[in-house]
């Protein structure tokens, strides 16, 4: 079925989102920094936004709701940011562990990209459109190494 490969394109901008939101959510509160934490949190709101896109599109495409990132993965990412602070609370290591988890996001959503050769090009740009803010995100975020 033709539509498959939107909404699995979808679903993986949905997980992404999902996954950033709540990997942020916790380095901003272990951020002592304001001018970091400021930065963090303008990027949650471009997760937040592709979030509720990918979940309106999902709604064309017949599906009641996104598929959001493990639940397991979120907890371990956020106990290895708990760890990591308390070995290096810094501002630097805050930002080298969102790089980190934002070099992932960006390879697999490319990937996923790379590899849809759906019709459906409000799904293909939502997903570029993400990919660049999180390039722009990675930029901003070097400047705190």
């Amino acid at each position: 079925m033709k539509m498959q490969k939107e909404i699995s394109l979808l679903n993986k901008i949905h997980e992404n989102a999902d996954m950033g939101l709540d990997s942020l959510k916790h380095i901003a509160e272990l951020s002592r920094d304001q001018e970091f934490t400021k930065a963090i949190l303008n990027w949650m709101n471009e997760y937040r936004e592709a979030y509720q896109k990918s979940e309106e599109l999902l709604k064309v495409y017949r599906q009641e709701e996104g598929k959001d990132a493990p639940a397991m993965g979120k907890m371990m990412s956020n106990i290895m940011s708990k760890i990591k602070n308390m070995v290096d609370p810094s501002t630097s290591k805050l930002a080298e562990m969102v790089l980190e988890g934002a070099t992932m996001g960006i390879t697999q959503l490319t990937r996923q990209v790379n590899d849809y050769d759906g019709n459906d090009k409000k799904v293909v740009e939502l997903a570029k459109e993400l990919l660049k803010k999180e390039e722009k995100n990675v930029e901003a975020m070097k400047k705190f190494l």
